[in-house]
């Protein structure tokens, strides 16, 4: 009794307002006015968007309402990608995986799940009308939003079987519950009173009249009195530190619901009523019909599909991509590595660079890049053929092809000899005398064997014709001899290598400076000289800091490849342009593009952070 008391009082002194309390007073006042004008306004549009496409007109079993949606399609769009978003929220996933018995665990998550099951049922079994599609769908995502922010459906539960067991002490039992486990109760039990007593009893349906012609400012109050009492919550500080991020996360997610809603409902409007909206992809199983540079697959312009140049397109995104990646991080740490370098001129020069290519535009150096090996590259007629083999003009670049088999096969000698010592070495490297032998033994006879593998092959030359000598525009290499490097392959390569290894010196200096002067002091006294210390005392211990950063400039790559237009060279965003301005068909195109730029991002962040993962994984 005496602890419930000091906890009131607490309580209470916490409330206690003062003349130092009107600034967050007036922030509070500020903020709900702002707060109010954004729900009014996206739950306006989400009404009106809702009203237009639940109203069925049929003539001659024809659907004059092009924008019509039936309520069970509705909620199939809707409904799944909320969610989802609720899951995420919720946070539950892991223990559903883990302990699926333990249902306390997941029950956020679980009762959302069969609340949405059980309007989903209802839409197929009632009619409802317009006005009560705007309530089911609106209503139902703010109280599935207060659900989460409570984080009390366990109690409630608790509460429930309780009183079942024992109704006599029903009002006990919900006076000493959390005021969340009533509160959550209430919200439920009024959200599903509003939308079935109009259908299954119309001649009650008069007292919830009001609530359906103010609905915008009925669900608008209610959730800007459920952020007063969140922030006031959170600013009180009696929760734990995860529980505090959760309310705080759950209320952030809460606010966003309306704007999510708005942005699914005017995507399902404008697909029904806009043909260019509609995500139907027909069209790629046409000719493509223009000239696209890819290696391994050549294209054929006058037969090949769309989808084959929408493949041409990745292929060479990606191989710009990863070309890019590797000569930045060589060229980005050798750069960073200089830039703490005793030699004044080494650091000097280092930091020019970076100060240089990091404050340039991209765009503006791919320009440059673009010009200055343009002018530099030598004419047809002054070309340069080294060898017979290697032939560079400004009309492209060519060398030899060697066979695909062999350079697969010399490719993966050497994956599997990474493997290989990846294996040995799983209890820990061997620094010994004998096992820097026995490694650089072991790649060695892989290098001589791959190196084999791949000059075993036959090669294709490029074959210079010279029908004219005094004509320099009739000479061309024969199709199909040599492989071709294009100029603005090179140009992209250039450009963004150049300026990410800017980023990634810096990256690599500032993680290298924040190691411990200790660690650099002990491998000194060990007797390494600095190329030691630097290979296998600094930069694996930099790596932990490193990894994180060079995965957002990597993806930073992969994005950034799309300035290639600005050379002609025919990445992704090229081939998706100019088949914009082929078919018009700009939003379907608009979402292949920005899928495959996810995927690929994605793709890369995986694989780094499965390497950071490693790398960050601590032996004992």
């Amino acid at each position: 009794m005496v602890t419930q008391n000091s906890e009131s009082q607490g309580l209470v002194s916490k409330l206690r307002l003062s003349r130092k309390d009107a600034p967050i007073i007036a922030a509070y006042l500020v903020v709900s006015l702002l707060l109010w004008q954004y729900l009014t306004k996206f739950f306006s549009l989400s009404k009106e968007i809702i009203d237009e496409m639940a109203v069925s007109v049929v003539v001659n079993d024809l659907q004059l309402n092009e924008s019509y949606y039936p309520l069970s399609n509705s909620l199939r769009v809707i409904g799944p990608i909320f969610l989802l978003l609720f899951t995420l929220v919720c946070n539950e996933y892991k223990t559903l995986f883990s302990n699926p018995r333990n249902f306390r665990g997941y029950s956020k998550t679980l009762i959302i799940v069969l609340g949405f099951l059980l309007i989903f049922g209802l839409s197929n079994t009632f009619e409802f009308r317009a006005k009560s599609q705007v309530w089911m769908i609106m209503g139902g995502l703010l109280i599935a939003g207060i659900i989460i922010l409570f984080d009390a459906v366990n109690g409630m539960l608790d509460s429930l079987i309780g009183t079942l067991r024992n109704p006599k002490n029903t009002k006990k039992i919900w006076f000493e519950a959390p005021i969340e486990s009533s509160l959550t109760l209430l919200a439920i039990s009024f959200y599903f009173i509003v939308l079935l007593v109009p259908v299954l009893l119309p001649a009650f349906s008069i007292y919830f009249t009001s609530i359906f012609e103010n609905v915008v400012t009925f669900l608008s109050f209610l959730l800007l009195a459920v952020f007063i009492y969140s922030a006031w919550d959170i600013s009180l500080e009696r929760h734990n530190p995860s529980i505090q991020d959760q309310k705080f996360s759950s209320t952030v997610f809460l606010f966003a619901i309306p704007f999510i809603l708005f942005l699914i409902l005017r995507v399902m409007f404008l697909i029904k009523t806009n043909e260019d909206w509609r995500l139907s992809y027909e069209f790629m199983d046409d000719v493509g019909g223009f000239p696209v540079t890819n290696w391994p697959w050549q294209i054929d312009a006058s037969n090949d599909s769309r989808w084959t140049f929408f493949r041409a397109g990745v292929i060479n995104s990606a191989r710009a991509t990863l070309l890019s990646i590797v000569l930045c991080t060589i060229l980005g740490i050798f750069i960073g590595v200089s830039r703490l370098s005793n030699n004044r001129l080494a650091a000097g020069l280092a930091t020019a660079y970076v100060e240089f290519f990091r404050n340039i535009p991209l765009a503006i150096l791919l320009f440059f890049v673009s010009i200055q090996i343009r002018e530099w590259a030598p004419d047809f007629g002054a070309e340069v053929f080294l060898f017979d083999m290697f032939y560079l003009s400004k009309q492209g670049h060519w060398i030899p092809q060697p066979a695909t088999a062999n350079l697969v096969i010399a490719i993966s000698i050497l994956i599997g000899t990474r493997i290989l010592t990846g294996y040995l070495d799983r209890d820990g490297v061997d620094d010994s005398d004998e096992g820097l032998i026995r490694r650089m033994a072991i790649w060695a006879l892989a290098s001589i064997i791959s190196l084999a593998v791949f000059l075993s092959g036959d090669f294709s030359i490029p074959e210079l014709v010279q029908p004219d000598m005094e004509s320099t525009a009739s000479w061309y290499i024969v199709p199909g001899t040599g492989f071709k490097i294009t100029s603005p392959f090179i140009y992209i390569v250039t450009a963004l290598t150049l300026f990410t290894a800017s980023i990634v010196a810096e990256i690599v200096r500032g993680s290298i400076q924040s190691l411990p002067r200790g660690q650099v002091e002990a491998a000194i006294s060990l007797g390494l000289n600095p190329f030691q210390r630097l290979r296998l005392v600094i930069l694996p211990q930099a790596l932990r800091s490193m990894v994180p950063l060079l995965n957002s400039q990597y993806m930073n790559i992969w994005k950034n490849s799309s300035l290639a237009i600005i050379v002609g060279f025919s990445d992704i965003f090229l081939v998706i342009l100019i088949m914009m301005n082929n078919v018009g068909k700009l939003v379907p195109l608009f979402m292949l593009l920005l899928i495959t730029y996810q995927a690929g991002s994605l793709l890369i962040s995986v694989v780094m952070n499965a390497y950071n993962a490693r790398v960050t994984r601590v032996r004992i």
